[in-house]
Order: C-alpha cells, then structure tokens, then sequence
C-alpha cells in the first residue's frame, strides 16, 4: 500500500466520525450536502493535511537517517574496501590483514536523493565486480590519457587487499615497461622484460601447480582455501597494457589460455584493449577470451546505472608513494595450520588404531581440509609402503615434519603397538625431547657414523629375531602372526627415523652402512620393521648402489629444494618435480606413495604447525597416560656429545632390578650367558672355578653394549689405564674400584691403594671418596709409596703363600687389587740404569709389581694402573713387560705411542671430531681387536658421589 492511500483513508475516516459526531447532535437530522462540505472544509482538511506534513516529514527523516547511516557505515569500512583509495591517509594504515577479494571495488557511485524542501542529500558508496569468485577476464576501453590510471586503481585497490598475498605482473611492450615505474618497489612481482612469453608460460606452469597442491573436486577455488593451509600462497593480477598492440601471436594465445584456467587457480587477467588494433589473423576476440567482461559496464562499455562512477582514483603520485611506503614497511601475519586442526588432542581418544594391517599419521592438510595429508606403512588396499625418505632444504620445516610424524603416531597408537628408533645425525639433537617417550626405544643423539651404523645392525639383529619367531609359530610375516593373537609375545611395529642420514656413510671404508640400510629396505617390512630417513637430498655422499636402496623405498616426501636439485631429480617424475618446484614456503610437501612415478598423482598442502611448547605438553601428557596404564618407559639414550652415566647402565641396572641379592653363580653364569640386548653380557666363557669379576668402564658405540672388562685368575688378567684426560682414567679407575662389591662380598675381596694425584688439585682424593662411600672403608689408601710399600709387602707374602697352596685352597682365597693411580709421579717405580747400562728396577717395589704383572693374576692378585702417556709408562715397565696386561684402555695419543702401547694408530683417531665427546680404546691382547667406547668420566666431586651414592643403596639391598 502507498503512502498516499494510507492518508487519504484516514481522511474518509475522519469524515465519517464527524458525520456520525453530527447526527447525534441534531436529533438525527440528516445534514444538507453543503452543510457537510463546509464542515470539512472549515474543520477536517485543516487536521487531514497537517497529518500529511507530519506524516511527510516523518519520511524525510527516516530517509535522511538512512542516508547518515550508509554514511557511517562507509566510513567504517576498512580503507582498503572503500569506495576512493585517495581518501585515506595511508601512512597511518598498518597493512595487518588480508581481505580475500571474492569481489574486487572498482569504484564508487554516488547516490543522490532529493528531499524536497529539505534539499539534496548525496553519498558515494563502492562498486563491486565478481573477482576470484568467478572466471572472468576484465577489460576496459584503452584510452591513452586514462588508462594508466585505471590500471594503477586495479593494482593498489589488490595491493591493499592483499598486502603479502598479491602479486602482479605487468606487461607494457608498448613503451617497455616505462607505463609503471613503480613496478621494481611492489613486494611481490614477475618482472617481465623483452621475452613476455616466457613469463606467461611461468604463470601457467604456477596455475597447473595450484591446481595439483590445492585445488580438488571439492575446493575448486584458490579462494575457498583455508588460510591456515594457503599460507603464503600469492593471487595473481596479469596486466596486459595497449592490448593487443605490439603483442605477438603466442603471447596473445597464452594471455587467452591464462584468462580462461587462472581465475580458480587466483589468477585474474586485465586488458587494456585497444579496439583499433587488430587482432593476427586467424585469432578471434570471441575465441580468445569467451568469459570477457568490462569493468564498468557490459561488453559495449556501457556504463549505464552506475551513477557518476569513474576510473581515476589512484592518479595522485603521493597515494601510490604512500601505499608503497606502506607495504615495504609492513610484516606478514603468520599464519600456521595447528597441530590440534590435524590430530586430536583429546588423550581419551589416543590410542584407539589397531598397527595389525598399517600404521598412518594424518600430518597436514590441503585445500579446505585440514588433515588429509598423511604417511602411512604397511599395506593398504593391497599397495604396500615399507619406507620412506624425505628431502629438505635447510628452512623448509623438515624438522617441523617428524615432529608431526611422530607425535601423530604416538597419539593414534599405543607404545605395545609402535615403538621409535630415533637417530639425529651429526650435531643434531632435534629427537632430544623423546629421551623419555613412552614409544621410544633408542633416541641417539649427535650420532656418530659408527654409532649409527650399530643402530641400524640392532634393528637388522631385531628383524632377524622377529623372523625365527614367525618360522617357530608358522607365520610367514607379521600381519600373520598379529592375526593368530601374536603366539611368541606382541611384537610393536618399528619405525626407524634418522635425520641426516648420511651420518650412515661417514668413514664407512667397507660399505657397511649401505650393507645395511639396503637389508633393512629390502627385508625388514614383513617383521612390521619400516625406515624414514631423511636430508637436504634424496641421494647423498658415500651411499654406494642407491638404486639398490631406492626401489625398495616407495614413499618419497619433498619440500623446499634448490631449483638445481629440484633439476637433477630422479625420485620424482616431471610431474612431481613441478609440484616440488612450487614449494616455495616453509611447511610446503609433496607426497608421493608409488615411488614418485607421474602415473600416480602426488598428494600436496601444508604440514602442520607443533610448537615447542606444545611439542613437550604432548609428550607429557603420553607419558602420564602411559603410566596410568601401569606402563614404564625404558628408552635408551645414546647421546652423542656426553659421557655416559655409570647409573644409566641398562646390565647393572637390570642386575639390581631382578635379583634381590648378589647373584649366584649359576645365576652369573645365566647373565654372562645372555646376549646385550636382553641386559646380558654375551659373555660364553664365564666359569666361577676362574673367579670371573665384571668392571663397566663406559658406554659401546652402540645401543645394548657396555664397555667391560672381566678380570678372571688367568695369566696377565690386568688392567692398564693411558691418557693425558685426568677426567676420563679417573672416572673409569674410580667406578672400576666401585664396582667392586657387584662381584664380591666383602669377605671375598682385598684392595690396597696407592695414590698418586698432587694434593689441592681437582682430582685429589677421589681414591678415598670410592673408599668410604662403596667400599665402606675397607680398602688401604696410600698416599705416599713408603706408606704403601708394608702393603705391597703383604701382597707379595701372600702370593708367595698361595703358590705353596694345593689349587683348590688356592681358588679358595679373596682376590686382591693392587691400584696404582697417576702411577707416573711414583718415582720408586720408575726404571734406572744399572752398571751394564741396563734399565732396571731401582727399588724393590717396582721389582715386585713386576713380578705380581708376570704372575700374580694366576693366583688372583690382579693390577689396575694408570699412567699419563705411554712416556712416563716405558719407564716403569718395559716392552715385554707391557704384554703383560692383558687390557689396555688408551685415550688420544699421538700415533707414535698408539702403536708403542696397542700396536695400532687407532688411539691417535679417537678425538677426530673434536674434544667432546671422550673416546677410549680397549685393546684385549687375546683377542687383539679395538673396541671404540666412551668412558665414564670424572667431572666433579658433587656429581661423582651423587653415582656413587646410588651404586651404595644398591649394595645395601643386597646386604
């Protein structure tokens, strides 16, 4: 209804409450006509139009609000979504936001309404086109005055939009680029000098590339991605200025190929078309370009019902100065796909995936799903992965990566179900946070090429065991045998990362390495045993046979790569190198599960985001799950620049953890017996009659083994200590003479010390420190060799008498240690020339120990001596002398005393990576083979009693 019908009721209204009003005061006497005129005339109408002014007046104000309000609302718009950009002041914007152009301002047209009386009112409100919501390409009539200017409104307006997501390129063969002098000042731009057709056809390789990465059946469009996945990506803005004047056929058919395809792929192309050139022959404007559209108007220009809209509002050079300055000063907002958009978090739903068939770790996402990027091994739809390896470029957020990997593992399966070997190569500690995970079974950090390689040879050695428990119980592999309810005991699937995998082949002289990185990749599936590895290239220094490698390894996983390397790839088809090649960006992948072939596509988007912080919470909160379910963690920690700790040795630990007291001698035997990886010492002949006694003296260079020494009552059953590291023979001295009681009740031993260390230094009376705590005091300390020479007396009296003893009284005896630390400093057992000039013992004492070397180990005295350097060692003994140790432990030395000592130059190679870590060597002169280990080491009194402390509750319980 009309507002005029509304009032002219009203008035017929009133007229008839008047009549009525009438007839009741004049006794019903019906009114003449005239009567009934002049009533309205004198009193109606009056009220009737003042009640139409009102009414009137009414709608002008509501008008009038509504014109204040879409005033307000305008002003309210962000600067860059209003109607004129030169409005603004742009030095104070912050350019903090993206606002993803659906439709793009291309002016604004100003609305007048005339209010009568009132006036004019008029306000300018924008003009929006369909932009990357729909695929037109946009053009407007070239006019040589204005058309600068119409461009610069396109390419600020998108600027400002998108100030990290824009990109541009402008092409002007016309006048060479000149038209846009501030081209070199965009943020992000293709540069495009005489070869146009070349930047085209880079343009169309980077739409094929976003439709390969985010775009699928169900995101059509680059701008229905999510932001957390698109990243950095860029929206493209192609200007093609004098169209198509001095544009040769094939960059007229490229433009025409890149307006069709690139508006879902966020790649808009704009004409500045000059009607009056022709197009070459045979090509057709229809053809060409079928989605063409003007700007303002329809395809004739006609610009019709869009009020006083025009095309000129970034004429100014202080606007665009302003924009510029701008946006070189602003920083892009990160935008990060979460961990939590990928995995849940929730730790009641953890652990809920059976590992029976395959393992997969959702690690990111692409287009507008967040997590359906995903490793996976095992078999699935009768497709086997075994293995993987990934290639980064330093940045590329390869680290970002296995921790996604891992963590998406551990929270959909439980650690009896998958368990981690975890190896950071060389100067790596990216796994140091897993020492305690519920899943982890070795973390070895900083990993030395032998290290690694011992890794990899226990994860063979646990294939192999694997197998004969499938062949004992008829199951040819392990989905079998998980499928007849596991009858040996549950294996966990096994998954082998190592970072930096090269590490593998360093000082690998006979290939063993690539020996067993090629087994594991060939054999090692079917034990539910599989192999990511990782580093800046897929095929790496010093890996001999790859190809033997490769083709057992069907998932390949690339990030950001150098274009040289991307070239030279031969894990991808050209297909899959085109998709690497758009890893521009951190936490960029491509996927591939069939061995990088183009017959099968790859899988592209974004890796998820961990944060440190959220890195450890996580792990905590597994941790604390596990422990619930009465779970304990039993991770070996091999790390790579530290010394071990005598309390982390897995045998004597599992020694104090099993038996209640000191084990017996079958039970001894039953440990020698086991091999290491069951806390055993692989030791066969271990025979009580021998009096065998087992000192730990450090760490192996692999995951079960502990340097040892057995000292049993055979011929030259001593040990010999050399190294300038005061640290290093002291530690290893002191936890050998702490070990004691491990062997040996109190009864069964005697211990008589003589040391040699200078007074007020840092290694002073550490001797006495293992005397009070583990031994109790039951030791003789010396610290002068007058003062230890009644004791040495007493040991060769001893001796003596044993020799006289039937044998079997003889093994009756306690064994007896003669410890001589810093032994160099005792000058009563050096050598002197004698009247023939022959070295002899100059006292009787060195004549003795002497003796006790040749000797005394038969009758179980046994001598444990340490010297400084093999220098002030030939002074105290002699070549044939030195055979008489049977262990020798070396530090670094030169190669000279290498092999005067070991009759090797191995100890000279010992630090050849550094200081830190401390190696040693251990030669045992029966076997004649060096054993590289790292030994415990004495860096301070707190941290040594802290040790020694604990191996003395030990002792108590067995007490």
């Amino acid at each position: 209804m009309r507002e005029s019908d509304e009032i002219l009721l009203g008035a017929d209204a009133k007229r008839q409450e008047l009549v009525a009003s009438l007839k009741e005061a004049q006794g019903n006497i019906a009114p003449s006509i005239d009567d009934v005129v002049s009533l309205l005339s004198e009193k109606v109408l009056p009220k009737v139009q003042e009640q139409i002014q009102a009414m009137l007046a009414e709608s002008v104000a509501e008008a009038n609000q509504a014109m204040a309000n879409m005033g307000r609302l305008h002003s309210r718009l962000p600067p860059p979504l209003r109607a004129r950009l030169d409005k603004f002041d742009w030095s104070e914007y912050k350019f903090e936001q993206n606002f993803l152009p659906r439709n793009l301002v291309v002016g604004g047209e100003l609305i007048t309404h005339d209010f009568g009386h009132l006036g004019k009112r008029s306000i300018e409100l924008p003009v929006e086109v369909p932009f990357y919501s729909a695929d037109y390409c946009y053009f407007f009539k070239h006019n040589p005055e204005t058309s600068v200017h119409t461009i610069n409104t396109f390419v600020f307006r998108l600027a400002t939009m998108l100030p990290y997501s824009s990109m541009f390129t402008l092409i002007d063969p016309a006048h060479m680029g000149q038209s846009f002098s501030y081209t070199k000042q965009l943020p992000f731009k293709r540069l495009v000098e005489n070869d146009v057709s070349r930047v085209l056809e880079e343009i169309l390789s980077d739409i094929v590339r976003i439709q390969n990465s985010y775009l699928d059946n169900k995101t059509e469009r680059l701008i229905d991605v999510d932001e957390e996945i698109l990243g950095n990506a860029k929206f493209e803005l192609i200007v093609a200025k004098d169209f198509p004047k001095q544009y040769d056929r094939r960059s007229i058919e490229l433009l025409a190929k890149i307006a069709r395809t690139g508006p879902k792929a966020g790649k808009i192309v704009l004409l500045d078309y000059d009607f009056d050139v022709e197009l070459p022959n045979g090509l057709n404007r229809a053809d060409l370009f079928p989605a063409l559209r003007h700007v303002y108007g329809n395809d004739n220009c006609d610009a019709s019902g869009l009020g006083t809209l025009s095309a000129d509002y970034v004429r100014e050079s202080k606007t665009i100065d302003a924009i510029l300055e701008g946006l070189s000063r602003a920083k892009p907002k990160e935008t990060k796909l979460g961990f939590s958009d990928v995995v849940q978090t929730n730790s009641d739903e953890w652990w809920q995936e059976s590992a029976e068939e395959m393992i997969s770790a959702p690690i990111g996402g692409s287009g507008s799903r967040k997590n359906d990027i995903e490793l996976w091994f095992g078999e699935r739809n009768k497709q086997p992965s075994s293995h993987g390896m990934l290639a980064a470029m330093t940045g590329a957020g390869k680290s970002n990566l296995y921790h996604a990997f891992i963590l998406s593992l551990a929270t959909r399966y439980s650690p009896e179900d998958l368990q981690f070997y975890l190896i950071d190569g060389k100067q790596g500690v990216e796994f140091k946070r897993y020492s305690k995970f519920p899943h982890a079974k070795v973390v070895s950090l900083n990993t030395s090429p032998q290290l690694a390689r011992s890794v990899l040879q226990e994860v063979l050695d646990e294939m192999n065991r694997r197998n004969e428990t499938f062949k004992a119980h008829g199951c040819p592999d392990f989905v079998t045998y998980r499928r007849n309810g596991s009858p040996g005991g549950k294996f966990p699937r096994l998954m082998l990362i190592i970072d930096e995998y090269q590490t593998l082949f360093e000082d690998d002289k006979t290939g063993l390495g690539s020996q067993l990185m090629t087994a594991i990749a060939s054999q090692s599936r079917s034990a539910g045993i599989h192999m990511f590895v990782g580093s800046q290239k897929f095929v790496v220094a010093g890996m001999s046979q790859p190809q033997a490698t490769f083709s057992n390894i069907n998932l390949r996983v690339a990030m950001k790569m150098s274009g040289e390397e991307i070239t030279s790839l031969q894990e991808f088809g050209s297909k899959g190198k085109q998709l690497i090649r758009g890893c521009t960006e951190t936490g960029q992948v491509v996927i591939s599960h069939s061995g990088g072939v183009d017959e099968v596509p790859c899988d592209t988007g974004r890796v998820a985001y961990i944060a440190g912080d959220h890195c450890k919470d996580l792990i905590k909160q597994l941790v604390e799950k596990w422990q619930q379910q009465g779970g304990t963690c039993h991770t070996v920690l091999l790390a790579g620049t530290e010394q071990p700790e005598v309390v982390e040795n897995t045998q004597i630990n599992a020694l104090f953890e099993q038996y209640s007291q000191r084990p017996s001698e079958d039970e001894w035997i039953a440990i020698a017996n086991k091999p290491q990886n069951e806390a055993g010492l692989n030791e066969r002949e271990w025979y009580p009659i021998e009096h065998p006694s087992v000192f730990w003296l450090g760490k192996e260079m692999n995951i079960h083994g502990q340097a040892k020494v057995i000292l049993r009552r055979r011929s030259h059953e001593h040990l010999l200590l050399v190294g300038d590291s005061n640290e290093a023979r002291l530690g290893m001295l002191g936890y050998f003479l702490a070990q004691l009681p491990i062997n040996a009740s109190a009864q069964e031993y005697q211990v008589h010390i003589l040391e040699g260390g200078i007074k007020g230094s840092p290694w002073y009376g550490v001797m006495d420190l293992v005397n009070q705590t583990a031994l109790q005091g039951r030791a003789s300390v010396a610290e002068k060799f007058k003062d230890f020479e009644p004791q040495l007396l007493s040991v060769m009296a001893e001796y003596e008498k044993r020799r006289e003893m039937d044998e079997e009284e003889m093994l009756a005896e306690p064994s007896i240690y003669v410890v001589v630390n810093d032994a160099q400093r005792i000058r009563e057992l050096a050598k002197q020339d004698n009247n023939f000039g022959m070295k002899v013992h100059g006292s009787e004492g060195g004549a003795h120990l002497a003796t006790l070397l040749e000797y005394g180990s038969e009758y179980g005295i046994h001598l444990v001596l340490s010297f400084d350097n093999v220098r002030s060692l030939t002074k105290a003994f002699d070549r044939n002398e030195l055979e008489n140790f049977r262990h020798k432990i070396a530090l670094q030395m030169s190669e000279e005393d290498s092999f005067r000592l070991l009759k090797t130059r191995d100890a000279a190679k010992l630090q050849a990576d550094g200081n830190k870590p401390i190696y040693a060597l251990h030669i045992d002169q029966m076997q004649n083979r060096p054993s590289k280990f790292k030994p415990y080491c004495y860096s301070d009194s707190k941290s040594f009693e802290e040790s020694l402390q604990v191996l003395t509750s030990h002792y108590a319980k067995w007490s």
